[in-house]
């Protein structure tokens, strides 16, 4: 396993929300209202209890709300502050993912079975105009979610994801919008974070084993329990995991 940490410039500030890929790009919310990224230092007036920020390409930004009454709580911004759109993102937000021109968005259970809104779908794509053009509970199709609990991009137009109650990793492909679901050993039943290489998918902490790492070839059906970290990280592209704090994040490569 090899660790990658970069620590940030916040002044007295701390991260309340972080995005980083493997190839060091990396978008940063602090309690300062302040965004920084490799490029770019501003500040902006909207107010987050729980804010999730994710970089859409080289011109603009989304900052959503966690929590919402109703209300937009998904805001695209410029690199110069300004707001260039607002949008109902949904309550009980579980992950972002923006993947290519569109925005995944995952929600938890008191979202899914909340007030309405794109929640309702446990897992909703937007466009950059924020406009959901779809939604998997809505879909009218087989895989239904009560609980969304991770999600990772995969390829070049698709997503994972893994959700109650199911307990399956399906595949989105988000240019036909259609669904995919594979039955899942249950070596790593209730895990939290999901990354994937081009031959295996790698999971993190489980009900059963809270550190540790899986690795599944759905080719061989074989599954290896390997490496040891904390919860609570997020899967990035090419089989590694993110994790942040007040003043960097770091990078994991898990091996087996």
């Amino acid at each position: 396993m090899t660790e990658q940490t970069t620590n940030i410039e916040v002044g007295q500030s701390k991260i309340l929300n972080l995005d980083a890929d493997h190839l060091g790009n990396y978008i940063v919310f602090t309690n300062s209202k302040t965004i920084i990224t490799n490029d770019h230092n501003l500040e902006i007036e909207t107010d987050f209890l729980f804010p999730i920020i994710r970089r859409l390409n080289n011109e603009t930004f989304l900052i959503a709300d966690g929590r919402t009454e109703n209300n937009n709580n998904g805001y695209i911004f410029n690199f110069s502050g300004q707001l260039i759109k607002s949008f109902l993102s949904g309550d009980g937000i579980e992950d972002i993912v923006v993947q290519r021109d569109r925005i995944i968005i995952t929600y938890f259970d008191e979202g899914v079975y909340g007030s309405d809104g794109p929640n309702r779908d446990g897992l909703a794509v937007f466009n950059f105009e924020g406009l959901q053009i779809f939604g998997v509970n809505s879909s009218a199709g087989d895989t239904t979610i009560d609980d969304c609990y991770c999600i990772c991009e995969h390829g070049i137009n698709r997503v994972l994801f893994y959700a109650y109650s199911d307990l399956k990793v399906s595949e989105l492909n988000l240019d036909t919008l259609k669904i995919e679901s594979f039955d899942t050993p249950t070596d790593f039943s209730g895990f939290s974070a999901i990354s994937s290489t081009p031959n295996k998918i790698i999971f993190h902490s489980s009900y059963k084993n809270e550190r540790s790492f899986f690795s599944w070839d759905r080719n061989k059906k074989e599954v290896i329990n390997f490496g040891d970290y904390s919860p609570r990280l997020k899967g990035i592209k090419n089989g590694k995991f993110l994790s942040f704090g007040e003043s960097g994040y770091t990078i994991i490569n898990p091996s087996e």
